[in-house]
């Protein structure tokens, strides 16, 4: 097969990866479809009761806009984030029939499934989006050109991680066992609930290179108060996230040659 042919087939069958994992787990059952739009809303109205209602909490950058938007603008692209990567992390092991049958870059398959599970998220933002809008949060719609740019990046960041947590996976099945923890401490230590004025300003330092950290600021300051605050630190992260991103493809592709022992 020439080297046309071979990038040709690799696209298709990528295509075909997404397509299945989004007919699998969300379009063959409406159970899945409804879940992927109640779950988050679900936590949403949780997260915002038991902070904004039992714990009162104040949000100083977030007095104007109220504590439900500034929580939802951050929430839903976390939930695709971690969904993502919790569920690629075991998909060479569920797809080890296929690994066997047909040769081709193993990589393509937990890179499909994050891109499927952000592709269902994120109708599930636009929509969170609009409902916004529709109850008089003022989003700023005109910065989405920016916005997509940026969650494409939040992509391009799970991707890696799920490369790493996939491959290691197939050795270590723990894995499975030890992620999803290690995801909800990310999540509380991420400003998602709370802003970051609201930290130390020793935990404010640190905070500053927690990559979610910048990625769900930045979405606030697009989408609720119209600000564009890139910077020098904007290009420290996505330097630091792309030679991540190469390094677990090297990763991945190193011990790739050895799934098939294991599975």
């Amino acid at each position: 097969m020439t080297k046309e042919k071979q990038r040709k087939f690799d696209r298709v069958f990528f295509q075909n990866l997404v397509v299945r994992q989004i007919r699998q787990n969300y379009l063959d059952n409406l159970t899945g479809f409804t879940w992927l739009i109640l779950q988050p809303l679900l936590l949403l109205g949780v997260y915002s009761f038991v902070f904004s209602t039992i714990f009162k909490a104040r949000i100083p950058e977030a007095m104007d806009i109220g504590f439900v938007p500034y929580l939802a603008i951050a929430f839903w692209p976390w939930m695709a984030f971690s969904e993502s990567i919790i569920s690629a992390s075991g998909s060479i092991t569920a797809n080890s029939a296929l690994i066997r049958k047909v040769a081709f870059a193993t990589e393509q398959i937990p890179l499909a499934t994050v891109t499927a599970t952000f592709i269902m998220n994120l109708v599930g933002y636009v929509a969170v989006l609009v409902v916004l809008q529709l109850l008089g949060t003022s989003i700023q719609w005109i910065y989405l050109f920016l916005v997509i740019p940026l969650i494409i990046f939040m992509w391009v960041f799970a991707c890696a991680i799920a490369l790493c947590a996939s491959a290691i996976q197939v050795f270590v099945r723990d894995v499975a066992q030890i992620l999803p923890p290690l995801m909800t401490f990310w999540f509380f230590t991420t400003p998602i609930l709370y802003g970051t004025a609201n930290l130390p300003e020793i935990v404010q330092t640190l905070a500053r290179w927690n990559p979610m950290a910048w990625f769900v600021t930045r979405l606030r300051e697009l989408l609720l108060f119209g600000e564009i605050n890139m910077g020098v630190g904007g290009l420290v992260m996505v330097l630091m996230i792309t030679v991540f991103s190469w390094l677990s493809l090297r990763f991945f592709q190193r011990f790739s040659g050895h799934f098939e022992d294991f599975l």
